[in-house]
């Protein structure tokens, strides 16, 4: 119990064990009354005794509220929360716990044992108990001071009532529908703030302050309460509400609540009578009797409660036997059950109070931290109970199976794109793990934390820069160590430059040094609003971090959840609800407040249906096997639970960050749900240097999405997910382009693929080929890119055409010069090699070598090497397909390679001869 609310009551009783108001209150109290009644007597005598009586009770009575006070009064209530169904319980917020009942449903046992107790002439008396006042005034004028009280239980319920009704007060003007970004804020702060900070003590200063004035004022209410509330009805409106409202200690306000909480009683009338007893004599001294607060448990109680059965059986409400069998009944035998605090998602349901009060603060309460849980509403969320076990367990088993790497935390975030209705929440690995620094469990990543979310951010990039008309699907970059400026040369995750290759290639296998070219062709400034039009966080915020060029690499920290949420513009074919945990609300009184088909978050339009397609497209190809060999295979999902059946046309996009302190994984079945992972230490401890998302949290994605979605739960109505799709939306047009330039197909540029264009943005006919290969540096200046790209396309295509293929220096270390350093190149995950391209050939002075004519029937090239013949003992770099420069160290001036090819290859003709001839003598 708060100390105000003991305070008030102990006041309330009139101190009747203990003696702080000093000599002086009680003279002057027991003077008053005398002044008070010798007026009245002398003026009664002289003006008669009803036109003096008459005159002092206007005099007190003329500002006093209405006496039908109990009428509307809406006493502190606690806050259910339930999950989807509204079957299963996961939260119980209060800052009182308290449920109201009825007196009808009230024991008889429970009803006696409190008038017995607390005022023996309650069904009788007018309000005020004439007898015990002037007992008590006999005793505090001996004693000089106050030693016995004499307030009724009508009189403890104004003060009670009284107060409570004059701070429920409300605003008229709701509040402004405030953004996602802004919301989301708003429900991070709520969760953070504490218990302490929401439910302060209620200010009980209804006729309190003025000492006699206001004892006087107290008196004439309570007769014109009980007048307004006649006969046997009345009192058991009285006697309801102070069943309702007085403490029992253990932080039960209620009668209700006292019998769960001490007795784990759901059904109050099932109380014996010895608990009834128990219960009864707690008010008094709820401190002092609670058996769980008293360093003597339950012996002062069990003394306190015999005191009450005694007084039952002296009013005639029990028999002796009643009487002695209760009196014999141990504080074990009572079966003592002491209710714990009902939490059972903890950190879901802490993001459902954050939001329940933004939403009660548009609907105009004033103080809606508290009046959520004090307004006895029930909430009914979006959460999918059995779906979250399941989501848990999965978190649970990969952080486990991962530990050796040094994962120890993990979070995941589940949205149904159609309605963003949060179907699944898990905060973090475990809850109750305190004692970790790398867990820290009741720290909510998913809802409080914003992590580094690394390539995962590429998507919102690319998606920007195709809005913007910056960047197409089939844009052509180079991937090529290239300085962007302030000595800034990002490299690939697999340390290798890819050469040429279309927007799409970049993405699909999320390669760094294109995604960076492809965020300088669209600016971070757009990225970054574009970003806000998502609800992910604030352009301001982005801007902020000066993040330059490595925003699309996820260097800006953000939130799992809106991240999540930011994914639902593929799923949502460029729509996305806002992130929510509240289907609807209900009053104290079952009315519906508020519901999320009516008064929702409204939904978001970042992009065309078009521009989501192209991204979308993209994704999709990362969850196809045939279009993405990395993995794909581990990414696919199918219509049955076992891999059976058609391939989904999911979406999916991982991201690994900078030291490996974050891994994350997000992705999405169109028109249903999507899905967020993050795995991770809460301390920023990195995790083992070969753990990457494709590695560790993609399969946890995986997994939990083939559940999700092919087995029946009660967010898809118990049914399995059908197969869904996101057709291509008008303003998309599929055009052939050359592989290579991705521009319109020339004689020149051979192979062809067909992918979408946004309408009015399909490209120029290609000629970016001299001579029979293509130029890069002719292609990137003409595109009009800074000389450092033209720079590292010329070196790219030097390099192969003078076959430098391998690497020179140690590219894994962290702090070498990446100008200094060679890193090895390779072709896109499934082409074979490179198109012919124009470098310039280096020439490289070598002795001449005699030709062997036994093993040679013509001189091949000066300085020209061996092919590499795979054996079981030799493995060979990558070589470049049918349309790849071969690597060559002959001599050359910028003659197009391909003239090159026949020479080498006659060249190469002895070694394979005599390599023949070692094979067939062994």
């Amino acid at each position: 119990m708060h100390p105000a609310m003991q305070r008030r009551r102990h006041r309330l009783m009139i101190r009747r064990t203990t003696s702080r108001s000093g000599r002086r209150k009680g003279v002057t109290t027991a003077l008053l009354v005398v002044a008070i009644s010798f007026v009245a007597l002398i003026g009664g005598s002289v003006l008669g005794t009803g036109g003096a009586m008459f005159a002092a009770y206007n005099y007190f009575a003329a500002d006093l509220p209405a006496p039908n006070i109990l009428d509307g009064i809406q006493l502190p209530q606690s806050t259910l929360v339930y999950d989807r169904t509204g079957k299963t319980l996961l939260a119980r917020f209060e800052c009182q716990n308290r449920e109201s009942v009825v007196f009808r449903d009230v024991p008889k046992w429970v009803v006696d044992a409190t008038v017995a107790t607390e005022d023996k002439t309650f069904w009788s008396n007018s309000g005020v108990d004439l007898n015990a006042t002037i007992r008590a005034f006999l005793a505090n004028a001996a004693a000089g001071h106050i030693v016995q009280g004499a307030s009724t239980i009508t009189q403890q319920v104004i003060k009670y009532a009284g107060s409570i009704k004059e701070a429920q007060a409300k605003v008229s003007a709701p509040s402004p529908v405030p953004s996602a970004q802004a919301q989301a804020e708003a429900q991070a702060q709520a969760q953070a703030k504490s218990v302490v900070d929401v439910c302060k003590p209620p200010e009980l200063a209804f006729l309190s302050g003025h000492g006699y004035v206001d004892k006087i004022k107290e008196n004439i209410l309570a007769l014109q309460v009980t007048a307004a509330y006649p006969g046997r009805a009345g009192k058991e409106k009285i006697l309801e509400t102070y069943l309702n409202l007085i403490f029992y200690g253990n932080g039960s306000y209620g009668i209700k609540a006292a019998a769960a909480n001490y007795f784990g009683l759901t059904d109050l009338r099932k109380i014996t009578l010895a608990q009834a007893a128990f219960l009864a004599g707690i008010p008094q001294q709820p401190t002092t009797f609670d058996p769980y607060q008293n360093p003597n448990g339950a012996k002062p109680v069990i003394v306190r409660r015999n005191q009450v059965l005694d007084s039952m059986l002296a009013n005639n409400y029990i028999t002796k036997a009643q009487h002695d069998k209760a009196v014999a009944t141990t504080w074990k035998q009572m079966h003592p059950s002491r209710v714990s605090s009902i939490l059972k998602e903890p950190q879901f349901s802490f993001r459902v109070e954050g939001e329940a009060e933004q939403i009660l603060a548009r609907l105009g309460y004033k103080n809606p931290a508290q009046e959520f849980r004090t307004g006895g509403f029930r909430v009914i969320t979006t959460l999918d109970y059995g779906l979250q076990q399941t989501a848990k367990a999965e978190v649970v088993k990969w952080v486990n199976q991962l530990k050796p790497k040094n994962v120890n935390n993990g979070a995941l975030v589940a949205l149904n794109s159609a309605t963003g209705e949060i179907i699944a929440y898990v905060g973090s690995v475990d809850y109750y793990n305190r004692k970790d620094p790398r867990v820290q469990g009741q720290f909510d990543v998913a809802g409080l934390g914003r992590r580094q979310i690394g390539s995962a951010f590429k998507p919102i990039t690319y998606t920007s820069a195709f809005q913007s008309r910056k960047v197409n699907v089939a844009t052509m970059l180079v991937d090529a160590t290239t300085n962007f400026g302030r000595n800034y040369i990002p490299q690939n995750a697999d340390l290798n430059q890819h050469g040429p290759l279309l927007a799409m290639d970049a993405l699909h296998y999320s390669l760094n040094v294109p995604s960076v070219q492809v965020q300088y062709l669209v600016s971070p400034d757009v990225t970054a609003h574009f970003a806000e039009k998502l609800g992910l966080a604030t352009h301001d915020y982005f801007m902020g971090q000066d993040p330059g060029l490595t925003l699309t690499l996820g260097s800006v920290p953000v939130n799992l959840t809106l991240a999540t949420q930011a994914y639902e513009m593929f799923a949502g074919r460029g729509t996305i609800h806002p992130a929510t945990t509240i289907r609807e609300i209900r009053d104290r009184d079952g009315r519906l407040v508020y519901s999320l088909d009516d008064d929702g978050p409204r939904p978001l339009k970042p992009v065309t249906p078009a521009e989501a397609y192209l991204t979308h497209w993209i994704l999709e190809g990362n969850t196809d096997p045939a279009r993405n060999i990395y993995w794909g295979v581990t990414s696919k999902l199918t219509t049955r639970l076992n891999g059976g059946g058609a391939r989904r046309h999911a979406g999916v996009k991982t991201g690994t960050t900078n030291n490996f302190r974050d891994v994350t994984t997000f992705g999405y079945l169109p028109g249903s749900i999507v899905t967020g992972v993050w795995m991770g230490n809460n301390n920023q401890q990195p995790m083992a240097d070969n753990l990457f998302a494709a590695t560790g949290p993609l399969y946890l994605w995986h997994e939990f999405m083939n559940l999700a979605i092919n087995k029946p739960w009660d967010w898809n109505g118990k049914k399995i997910v059908p197969q869904t799709d996101f057709p291509e939306p008008s303003g998309v047009t599929m055009t052939s382009v050359c592989r290579w330039t991705g521009l319109a197909p020339s004689p020149a540029c051979g192979r062809t693929v067909t992918v979408p264009f946004l309408d009015g943005t399909q490209p120029q006919t290609d000629d970016s080929w001299s001579n029979g290969c293509l130029d890069l540096v002719k292609f990137v200046r003409e595109q009009g890119r800074p000389d450092p790209w033209a720079t590292a396309a010329k070196t790219f295509e030097d390099r192969i055409v003078n076959g430098q293929w391998g690497s020179s220096g140690n590219i894994k270390d962290p702090n070498a010069d990446p100008a200094k350093l060679k890193y090895p190149i390779a072709p896109i995950p499934g082409e074979r090699g490179f198109p012919a391209l124009c470098g310039v050939r280096v020439a490289t002075p070598h002795p001449s070598r005699t030709p062997n004519p036994k093993r040679s029937r013509g001189p091949g090239p000066s300085g020209s090497l061996p092919i590499c013949i795979p054996t079981r003992k030799v493995t060979c770099p990558p070589q470049p397909g049918a349309t790849a420069a071969a690597p060559s160290d002959g001599t050359g001036s910028g003659v197009p390679i391909t003239l090159f090819a026949i020479p080498a290859i006659a060249g190469a003709i002895p070694y394979l001869r005599r390599y023949l001839a070692r094979v067939h003598r062994r």
